[in-house]
């Protein structure tokens, strides 16, 4: 049962998700510009400010939004600190927006400094969400893995915080495999281990597939996290060891578990229409999988082309990450929408469906532009070539931009009126669930 009392105002969660979707947006642009030096490898300041526009602006800023909604709400427990989590985003915001583009100059005071304000702002919402995580009533595997994704946070903001200052300050030379480190233990920790828990959770609420036992879920989170271990700590002591690839290669396993499992789930769903954003699932999870079988790939001890590390990572984020954070943009915003303007205050008129808010056809289009677009770059930076990368980043930038048209429903609510369809008068609002299609 959703309770819309434990959401938090709808501010705090609708500017974090906003300023994420122009990040979004902006990201998609730059893969198209930045094409060149995608192609040249990765050490690159231009490379390090968009790789940090899509991880820091668009997918972090996305599952703060998220979490300050999903996380109360769906595991039962009270807000904690919502003044604090609203005026955190003014913080993180302006760290994240000076981080940037001071990467992009490779103006290393502005590095420091913007880099020292965003962690700021990662370290609050950790407390914020630590706090909130104290009085959850509902034990579900989403709050442990998503416990589990803040430690990871904290590791890589401890890194991260380290080599930005050691950029400014010369302590020691930042060798690949210490970004390696740092890398991974934000994409595979934070972001990973976070959309797995909210995978699982979405996919109960939003299909209506239920299940009496997690301990696939359990043994998943011991999996992802023990190999983790075992990668970073190889990756800062034993680099190019059998140790990396051995990690690498249970991750990767973990990784194929993931997918079964989510999938075994999504098969014995109640609700059988196939929706926009289960179809962003799969491409996430095939990405995932790429992605890990590169990874194993690029441990193997021999020199590959820096643009394969490249095509690692953009598979990684873009696809795997991306496309998870693109679909579920389908229903956490009409979700918000409906737990705030119809679930709190029910009148006699009948509240939309969460389908209603969401212009399903553009929405499809815009999938069909996102995969095209990510299948043309990820080809041009495995093979090299600047033109498909161009090419490809301009057409993703055109179903980025599709996609965020679809919710204009959702975003702009006084336009949605009358699209909405007729339902017939409600007789019992005890229940506060968002309605959806019948199976």
């Amino acid at each position: 049962m959703i309770r819309p009392q434990r959401s938090p105002e709808i501010s705090v969660p609708l500017r974090y998700l906003a300023t994420g979707m122009a990040a979004w947006l902006l990201a998609a642009v730059g893969v198209a510009f930045l094409a060149p030096h995608l192609v040249a490898g990765f050490d690159d300041p231009k490379v390090f400010a968009l790789t940090h526009l899509v991880v820091l602006g668009w997918i972090t800023m996305t599952l703060m939004g998220a979490l300050y909604q999903l996380f109360p709400v769906a595991l039962q427990a009270s807000p904690a600190a919502p003044r604090l989590a609203r005026w955190n985003y003014f913080v993180y915001t302006t760290g994240v927006a000076g981080f940037v583009p001071s990467f992009y100059f490779d103006w290393t005071p502005g590095v420091a400094g913007f880099g020292s304000l965003a962690v700021v702002g990662i370290l609050v919402f950790a407390t914020v969400l630590a706090l909130t995580y104290r009085t959850v009533r509902v034990r579900h595997p989403m709050g442990l893995f998503v416990l589990c994704g803040l430690g990871w946070l904290l590791v890589t903001i401890g890194f991260g915080l380290t080599w930005v200052m050691d950029w400014q300050f010369q302590w020691f030379p930042i060798t690949p495999n210490l970004l390696a480190a740092h890398v991974h233990a934000g994409l595979v920790g934070w972001l990973g281990c976070t959309l797995v828990g909210v995978s699982y959770k979405l996919m109960e609420l939003f299909a209506l597939a239920h299940r009496r036992s997690w301990r696939t879920a359990h043994a998943l989170l011991g999996l992802w996290n023990g190999a983790l271990v075992a990668l970073v700590l190889g990756l800062l002591l034993w680099p190019d060891s059998a140790e990396v690839t051995g990690a690498a290669a249970v991750l990767a396993v973990a990784v194929l578990l993931f997918a079964a499992d989510l999938t075994q789930m999504w098969m014995g769903r109640r609700r059988r229409r196939i929706s926009v954003e289960q179809a962003h699932i799969a491409v996430s999870l095939l990405s995932l999988l790429l992605a890990a079988a590169l990874g194993v790939t690029l441990t193997r001890g021999a020199s590959p082309s820096p643009h394969l590390f490249v095509a690692y990572g953009y598979a990684a984020i873009m696809g795997g990450f991306g496309f998870a954070i693109a679909g579920r943009y389908q229903k956490i915003l009409p979700f918000l929408t409906w737990v705030h303007r119809y679930a709190k205050s029910p009148g006699p008129t009948p509240p939309p469906l969460l389908q209603d808010l969401v212009n399903e056809r553009l929405g499809w289009a815009s999938l069909f532009l996102l995969t095209a677009g990510y299948v043309t770059t990820l080809f041009g930076l495995v093979v090299g070539v600047v033109v498909p990368v161009e090419v490809g980043g301009l057409v993703y930038a055109a179903g980025a931009l599709v996609g965020l048209v679809a919710l204009r429903r959702t975003l702009l609510p006084t336009g949605a009126a009358p699209h909405l369809r007729r339902r017939a008068p409600l007789t019992d609002h005890s229940v506060m669930s968002p309605p959806s299609p019948a199976p």
